[in-house]
């Protein structure tokens, strides 16, 4: 049914306008079949020429504004005069049942959806008569008594379609006013805060719904009753009588309030005021009372949590070790907690509204504008009351307060930590007896000194030198004078050189030194000679007066070797030349140098030993140091040669490394711990970590750009998810959880692109997996590194834990190590324990684990078990360590 129909028999249902209430309102206007047949008459008078009626009744209609706006355009207005023809011509018809009485509806609804008012709608009327009633004389034949009954015909007609169109309006007009009823039922109903209408004598006379739940009422136990009967609140009574008593409007009125009949009470918060139904306020309608009641418990609930937040930080902001500063977003101190006090020398009352900028010169700042809303760990300087900068730590975020947003910076004095850091990288660079550079740093400088020639096209020396006889000065005079010797050899050492010469001890009695812009080898001659004149004097050592010689070697870049580990090689070699001939310094003979047969004949075989099956997989416990528990596990390559039998590691992991073959067998590697890890669990093995060592190639194969370094590109990133993704495809095929598997990689991997390994690392540790820095101490040992990256673990090298009992140096070195670790809240794990003395060391110093053939040496996947049960009953039997034959 289309909506006009819709609308007409709507105004039928409502209205009752059937055939009996049709025949009752033309019986009431005496409407007869004698006007009926007069109608038709007229009807059939008009046909022959019938007056001009619609282009006149539409000429009088375009002269007035409100029925001229429904007239937009000719084509609408040609449309109207024919439907105008048709109702004019229906009106003298003479057909006057159910379907012309629906037709006036129809036509009535219309108009009173276009929006015309009923009395220009009934105004159409009086124009049609007025002009049709004239033309009735002459066409009856000026029949008198014709002429009054068609007359009275006619009005008759016409005032029945006018209360037909009256009808449409009125049914209109209720539907509007019901629809807002009940959208003001549906809000009255819906709004949030309870709603409470009052009589003058404050009887209830409705409640809306929040109202009734909020107290848990139904609407009829409420209508009705007395205010006082149904809510209970201390003074209400004598406000609501108050506001109907003046008219006026009570706001935000606090009351604790319940139902009467029980104790229970909530914080309301309330507003009175009155309200009246009339039009206008003359007409007499009895005033009524609206009470708009919120519930503040929620409210109440959140201040309080919000008081005890505020609290909260409050206590830990002042009990904090950090210093804590809050400030508006121009810098403009607004908190200044007590180490923050303690830090920057400043009471706090001193600092409230100052600028940031007062304590810290360079802030990183957070810029609310930006949507900037946290930075990451940050370092710059702090100044002090007094003007001293010192080294911060610190942190920014941006938070949103009640009053406005505010800046946080979290702040850590670093003045202690880069002492020791600085401290603990002049001992990890440093010899400690002669304060020259140690082996390590000296092979890092080297490098980079190899570098520069290369770059200027210079060439650079290196001397290796070596004491004559100091073992037997050492056993003779003892350690203390030989040290002593050794101190005043390196003073005189550092004499004989220039500034930017690099002077370094070896290690035991051995010294060496790289020599840089040499015009030719005689420069080199008179520094060897110059040397050797220098420790031709005599040494005092207490009552002891020794001599002391020196065998010098000496080899070139790029002449003898073009790196640094063959250059050191190739004077090496020299000085044990120098020495057996007594020569003094010794210029180093290359001879012709090729891969011999038998490397050749290596690289072939390892090339096919992955896929022939020769390499194994051999597994060395990590142990608990303190309750000599097995913690965890090492995968260690091993190569079973068919015909040489099996091949150590440092025989063929070079090779791989130098020839790429790592990169298959370090992914081959990685699928044979999954797979044994899975195939322990499956046999009830308790579930322990399996270390896997990352190589250096297999590191940039899969995780390095190719680019220059720097913060990581784009096609960085996709490499390093190269390197995710080929892990995660391991552990998902084998079933293995990430957190069983552990990646240790070295130093020296670390720092050849420390960003890409930044990003690398922070991937798979976010993918559950542990990560350890194996061979600590021997690279970079910094600081700096370490708090960058996810590292669960550092291994220390065993070349400093095999002398931790007889060199002072790499006790110092382990103890230094073990102590900063544990400060930056990393576990320690000591390779290569193999007597007790070393385990006891260990032990006192705090070192978490350790591994080494004190415990065991590696081995195959089938000698696991029964070791870790054998170190189960060990350990619950209290025979700590357990040793593994």
């Amino acid at each position: 049914m289309k909506p006009l129909e819709k609308a007409v028999e709507a105004v039928v249902r409502v209205l009752g306008i059937d055939d009996v209430a049709v025949a009752r309102r033309k019986a009431f206007l005496e409407f007869t079949d004698d006007d009926v047949a007069r109608l038709r008459t007229l009807h059939e008078a008009l046909q022959t020429q019938a007056p001009d009626f619609v282009n006149a009744f539409y000429t009088h209609l375009l002269v007035f504004e409100e029925t001229r706006a429904l007239l937009p355009d000719a084509q609408t207005l040609e449309r109207l005069k024919c439907s105008q023809a048709a109702y004019f011509s229906g009106l003298t018809a003479g057909d006057y049942g159910r379907e012309y009485i629906h037709h006036r509806l129809r036509v009535g609804v219309a108009h009173q959806r276009v929006g015309l008012a009923p009395e220009w709608y009934l105004g159409a009327y009086s124009k049609y008569l007025s002009g049709l009633l004239p033309e009735l004389w002459p066409r009856l034949g000026g029949d008198p008594e014709a002429f009054v009954a068609t007359c009275q015909a006619l009005i008759k007609i016409v005032l029945l379609d006018m209360g037909l169109a009256i009808d449409t309006y009125i049914q209109a007009d209720r539907q509007s006013m019901m629809t807002l009823k009940e959208y003001a039922d549906i809000v009255f109903a819906s709004i949030p805060d309870g709603l409470l209408v009052l009589s003058s004598d404050l009887t209830v006379l409705s409640a809306n719904r929040a109202l009734l739940d909020r107290f848990g009422f139904t609407e009829e136990a409420v209508r009705g009753r007395y205010l006082m009967e149904v809510l209970a609140a201390d003074g209400l009574r004598g406000r609501a009588l108050e506001v109907l008593a003046t008219g006026g409007v009570q706001h935000d009125v606090l009351f604790s309030m319940g139902p009467a009949d029980c104790s229970e009470r909530k914080p309301v918060r309330v507003t009175l005021t009155g309200i009246r139904l009339a039009e206008e306020e003359e007409e007499e309608e009895e005033a009524r009372l609206l009470l708009i009641v919120e519930d503040l418990t929620e409210e109440q609930a959140l201040r309080a949590a919000a008081l005890e937040s505020e609290r909260r930080f409050r206590d830990l902001a002042e009990t904090a070790h950090d210093g804590i500063i809050m400030t508006d977003p121009q810098g403009k101190i607004a908190y200044f907690n007590r180490a923050a006090e303690r830090m920057f020398g400043y009471r706090r009352h001193q600092m409230l509204g100052q600028m940031i900028g007062r304590v810290l010169p360079e802030p990183l700042f957070c810029q609310p504008d930006e949507g900037l809303q946290r930075t990451s760990v940050w370092e710059g300087q702090g100044r002090r009351r007094d003007g001293a900068i010192f080294m911060v730590e610190g942190s920014s975020s941006v938070f949103e307060g009640s009053t406005g947003r505010f800046i946080t910076y979290v702040l850590r004095d670093l003045t202690e930590r880069k002492q020791f850091e600085r401290q603990l990288m002049h001992l990890a660079n440093h010899d400690p007896l002669t304060n020259l550079p140690n082996r390590k740093f000296f092979r890092e400088r080297l490098g980079i000194s190899l570098d520069e020639a290369a770059l200027n096209g210079e060439q650079l020396a290196l001397l290796f030198l070596d004491l004559d006889r100091f073992k037997l000065i050492n056993d003779t005079l003892g350690h203390a004078l030989g040290d002593k010797l050794l101190l005043i050899v390196a003073e005189r050492l550092a004499g004989c050189f220039r500034k930017g010469d690099v002077l370094a001890r070896q290690g035991g009695d051995e010294f060496v030194v790289a020599l840089q812009g040499l015009s030719g080898r005689q420069d080199t001659v008179l520094v060897a000679q110059k040397i050797l004149d220098a420790l031709a004097h005599p040494f005092q050592l207490e009552d002891h007066e020794v001599f002391v010689s020196a065998s010098i070697g000496i080899a070139f870049h790029p002449l003898d070797a073009i790196d640094a580990d063959n250059l050191i090689r190739c004077a090496d070699s020299a000085m044990y030349q120098a020495k057996e001939q007594g020569l003094g310094y010794q210029f180093y003979r290359p001879e012709l140098e090729k891969l011999s047969s038998e490397r050749l004949t290596l690289e072939n075989s390892l090339r096919k030993a992955l896929e022939r099956g020769e390499l194994r997989l051999h597994y060395q416990p990590k142990v608990n140091l303190a309750t000599g528990a097995v913690i965890g596990l090492e995968a260690l390559l091993r190569w079973a040669h068919p015909a040489r039998g099996m091949i150590p590691p440092d025989q063929f992991i070079p090779l791989a490394e130098e020839t790429g073959l790592i990169v298959p067998i370090g992914e081959w590697v990685l699928r044979t711990a999954c797979l044994q890890i899975k195939a322990w669990q499956g046999e009830g093995m308790p579930l322990l970590p399996v270390a896997v060592n990352l190589s250096a190639r297999q590191f940039r194969h899969l995780s390095a750009s190719g680019e220059t370094e720097g913060s990581p590109s784009s096609g960085e990133a996709a490499r390093v998810h190269d390197l995710v993704e080929t892990i995660e495809r391991v552990l998902r095929e084998t079933g293995v959880d990430p957190s069983c598997l552990e990646l240790e990689i070295t130093e020296s991997i670390l720092m050849q692109n420390l960003s890409t390994a930044a990003v690398t690392l922070q991937a798979l540790n976010a993918k559950g997996m542990r990560i350890s820095i194996d061979d600590f101490g021997t690279g970079y040992s910094s600081l700096s590194y370490l708090k960058r990256l996810p590292i669960d673990t550092i291994k220390i090298d065993k070349s400093f834990v095999g002398d931790i009992t007889t060199d002072p140096d790499d006790a110092a070195i382990v103890a230094a190590i073990i102590a900063m670790a544990h400060s930056l809240r990393l576990r320690v794990v000591a390779e290569g324990v193999e007597t007790q003395e070393q385990f006891d060391f260990l032990l006192e110093r705090g070192c978490d684990a350790m591994q080494g053939y004190f415990f065991s040496k590696p081995l195959p996947a089938e000698g696991i078990l029964p070791l870790l049960q054998n170190a189960q009953n060990s350990v619950v039997s209290g025979n700590l360590p357990v040793i593994a034959i």
